[in-house]
């Protein structure tokens, strides 16, 4: 169990908090994100997703790290970034089709913006976990 603090708090606290003040900021500038034409859902939405891929990838992350293999962790950081990316191109196509004349593509940029939040988090995150289990070396 000693293993699972650090981990939470490099890791999943951080997203937590992102994910968090990221829906306040939705919900306490909603009239004035409107103004500027941003769809306030599509950016929760967009949260969410995010939160939850970086959830999954962080669980797969220190799963790798318990491997004695460093280019099992390094490949599946990079593998994390990639299947994130296409999941969220999936998501923004979909989006896009799915909205047409109705679209917020300045939503769909404040999005692009929460995914480079929150690998910057994740890669930080995890290299620093990296770090401590190789003793700082």
């Amino acid at each position: 169990m000693s293993t699972l603090n650090p981990v939470i708090r490099r890791l999943f606290i951080p997203l937590f908090i992102l994910f968090i003040i990221i829906n306040i900021l939705c919900l306490l500038f909603t009239s004035w994100l409107i103004e500027k034409k941003v769809d306030t859902t599509v950016v929760i939405a967009a949260n969410l997703l995010l939160f939850i891929i970086g959830v999954v990838n962080g669980a797969a992350g220190v799963k790798a790290l318990k491997n004695p293999n460093p280019n099992v962790f390094v490949r599946g950081i990079m593998a994390g970034s990639f299947i994130k990316l296409m999941i969220i191109a999936a998501a923004v196509i979909i989006y896009l089709l799915v909205a047409k004349e109705n679209r917020s593509v300045p939503a769909v940029i404040v999005g692009m913006g929460l995914y480079i939040l929150y690998s910057i988090i994740e890669v930080k995150a995890a290299f620093t976990l990296n770090k401590k289990k190789d003793g700082g070396h």
